[in-house]
């Protein structure tokens, strides 16, 4: 609350600093009111999101988007009772932007000066405001610490109770009568369940057991159960889902990028004509053949396509058994050298980019003979095509192109793929096609 009433006088007075050169406004009072008044809507919003809970206020459980989302909402309100409601006369739009921003700011760097303090005292016990008794069978209670059940639940264990290794009614009852009266002479505020959740009987007979208490009860997820807790709920209908593996790029990510890759091919091809009728006289000139190198690759979600480079060596191979280019190799023709050191051979792959086979980023496609090779000695090697193949990648401008005579020579390559696909952003793509350009113009080619 401190946080947002001085957010708006400091985010007043910046603005009046700004414009008029003093910091003195006969709107002072106005902008103490609405920072005051900011201040509890903003508590009230931060309470409906839980975001007062010891965890969060500490760290543990990061929530900066549902901070900064309320603090937008409060800010969105306080500017329609400002100037629809005609409330807070002389106070500016621009104060009001000012107030927002510092006050967004201020609730960030609050929160982090707080986060070191407040897991020190969790740490120590200090923040539990509520007492449970715990009930579980030995295997589960051998899982439940109590500083987890702190740190992650803001309780304290008074009391913990041990259910018998197998199903048994008369055990179970005696056990749940043991834990209501540890609650009573704990004055405990809830009991918690720790069972596996395969034993859904089981666990039902202890809570209709536990019906003699009005205390609440919360099940603890079990070793398999948290793992999949861990993954995104997914509300697609009636029934949420677990999402057990995420698309790269969402429906919009991939329009974008597609729309881009339109543009940009489009482009390049029109700048680049020249140069492209150029080389394919060059071609014919030089050697016996057809202009452009044809050849089965896969694509997104292993779909094959005919992938397009300008012909470089004497010979076309697609078949079972394809020998990597490497340096010096024999079967270059007289120019085939100077097509690959420039990557000029590459750009017959904007149509392929145009027709939406490939991406100007993303992983280099290998051949279908290394394809099959290499998916039955790395594990993740499938991945790749989890995305559209690309004319550069993160791996090239990297380093790691040419042949792969080693095993690991490809496997470092796919880490460097795996990671572009799992942190993509138009950001990356963009730094990937400079950093392309300033290799081609250093002759590293790609």
């Amino acid at each position: 609350m401190i946080i947002v009433g001085l957010s708006s006088i400091i985010g007043g007075a910046a603005y009046h600093l700004f414009y008029y050169h003093t910091v003195y406004s006969n709107s002072f009072e106005g902008f103490l009111g609405i920072g005051v008044l900011a201040a509890i809507l903003h508590m009230f919003v931060a309470k409906s999101q839980g975001l007062y809970n010891a965890q969060v206020l500490a760290g543990l459980d990061r929530r900066w988007s549902s901070l900064l989302g309320g603090w937008l909402l409060v800010v969105l309100l306080m500017t329609l009772i400002i100037f629809l409601l005609k409330v807070g006369s002389g106070v500016s739009r621009g104060s009001v932007m000012s107030f927002g921003v510092i006050g967004g700011l201020g609730l960030v760097a609050g929160r982090m000066l707080l986060q070191a303090p407040l897991q020190r005292a969790i740490d120590r016990g200090m923040l539990a405001t509520r007492r449970a008794v715990v009930v579980g069978t030995a295997d589960e209670l051998s899982r439940v610490r109590q500083s987890s059940l702190l740190r992650d639940f803001g309780l304290s264990e008074v009391r913990r109770i041990q259910l018998s290794g197998l199903s048994d009614d008369a055990g179970d009852r005696a056990a749940v009568a043991s834990a209501i009266r540890a609650a009573r002479e704990c004055g405990a505020d809830e009991i918690i369940l720790a069972m596996p959740w395969q034993q859904e009987p089981r666990i039902q007979f202890v809570c209709d057991q536990l019906r003699a208490s009005p205390l609440p009860v919360r099940l603890l997820p079990d070793r398999t159960a948290e793992r999949f807790l861990a993954l995104r709920m997914v509300a697609s209908g009636p029934i949420p889902t677990l999402e057990m593996q995420r698309s790269p790029l969402t429906s919009v990510e991939r329009a974008g990028k597609r729309l881009f890759d339109i543009v940009a091919s489009s482009g390049l091809l029109v700048l680049f004509a020249p140069l492209l009728i150029g080389t394919a006289i060059a071609i014919k000139l030089d050697s016996r053949g057809p202009v452009l190198f044809r050849q089965r690759r896969n694509g997104f979600d292993g779909r094959q396509f005919t992938i397009l480079k300008f012909r470089s060596m004497h010979v076309l191979e697609d078949g079972d058994v394809i020998t990597q280019a490497r340096a010096n190799d024999p079967r270059l023709t007289g120019i085939g050298a100077t097509l690959r050191r420039r990557s000029i051979d590459e750009l017959p792959q904007l149509v392929n980019v145009l027709r939406g086979d490939m991406s100007l980023v993303g992983p280099r496609p290998h051949a279908l003979a290394h394809d099959d090779k290499y998916s039955k000695l790395i594990a993740s090697y499938a991945q790749r095509q989890h995305v559209k193949p690309g004319i550069t990648g993160l791996a090239q401008v990297q380093g790691l192109r040419g042949a792969t005579p080693a095993i690991e020579d490809m496997q470092l390559r796919v880490a460097h793929d795996l990671i572009y696909i799992k942190s993509w952003s138009f950001v990356l793509d963009l730094r990937i096609l400079l950093r392309t350009v300033g290799a081609v113009l250093r002759h590293k080619g790609i």
